[in-house]
């Protein structure tokens, strides 16, 4: 039977950390250089986030056919590639609050991103953003169920990568 089940990720937990606004990111220092290094002092919890979808990546392409009259498609144009995430933090700690801008007019707001994942074995491993990601928060719910605020996160590519992955320690 083809297949190798000892190659699936179970991923137990995550967690999102934020770079703080207030602090200079310096790419050489500021980013850990493997999962076992503790991470600098901008790197700001986002705190408890909703577990299913977790962090959800969704990647796109703009697809166009080029038809011929005879054959119908004879190419495939590919252009405007991009990966967003998504996820719900549960928290009113500072860094969510500092997000939100409840008092604010709702706006974008640039900041690196390190997603933290904990693995079935206990190792971990982290996927730092190449560049500032564009965060908005799509939701604030006030309610007595907690629903949580949804974030929405648009990343920008350097030299065609998203993301530093370090992998799992």
């Amino acid at each position: 039977m083809a297949g190798d089940a000892s190659l699936i990720k179970v991923r137990e937990s995550g967690d999102v950390y934020i770079w703080d606004p207030g602090t200079a990111y310096v790419p050489g220092t500021s980013a850990p250089v493997d999962s076992s290094v503790a991470l600098a002092t901008g790197w700001k919890a986002a705190g408890l986030m909703l577990g299913d979808p977790g962090v959800g990546i969704t990647r796109s392409i703009e697809r166009t056919d080029v038809n011929s009259w005879q054959q119908g498609r004879v190419l495939e144009r590919l252009k405007n590639p991009k990966v967003d995430l998504n996820f719900t933090l549960l928290e009113d700690n500072p860094t969510v609050l500092e997000l939100v801008g409840q008092d604010s007019v709702p706006t974008v707001s640039k900041r690196y991103l390190l997603l933290e994942f904990l693995l079935e074995d206990g190792k971990k491993e982290r996927w730092i953003s190449k560049a500032e990601a564009r965060l908005f928060v799509s939701s604030d719910d006030l309610g007595q169920d907690v629903k949580g605020r949804e974030i929405s996160a648009s990343l920008v590519p350097v030299s065609g990568k998203y993301w530093a992955i370090l992998p799992p320690k």
